[in-house]
């Protein structure tokens, strides 16, 4: 893997952490990967969606703009990575 291949896992991996330790709740986290959808299975809704935004930026000093509070960006933790990936490049 490259440097940055392995930057994008840990990144992810750290998200999937924060999304299972602290958002889910002890029914959702079985169902916490990095491609479960997030949305569908509660585990995101507008509050937990706040902290997860307030946590990405505290943690990655990343702001995410209201244009990129979609669905999509957060559909799951692959999607959040991506976005994160993104917004650091963008930055």
């Amino acid at each position: 893997m490259s440097s940055e291949a392995d930057r994008a896992a840990e990144l992810q991996a750290r998200i999937l952490a924060f999304v299972h330790d602290e958002l889910a709740n002890e029914a959702e986290r079985a169902l916490v990967t990095a491609s479960a959808p997030l949305l569908e299975i509660g585990v995101l809704d507008s509050l937990r969606t706040t902290r997860l935004i307030a946590w990405l930026r505290e943690e990655f000093g990343v702001r995410v703009p209201p244009l990129a509070m979609t669905g999509k960006n957060f559909r799951d933790v692959g999607s959040i990575t991506t976005l994160v990936l993104d917004l650091r490049t963008a930055a």
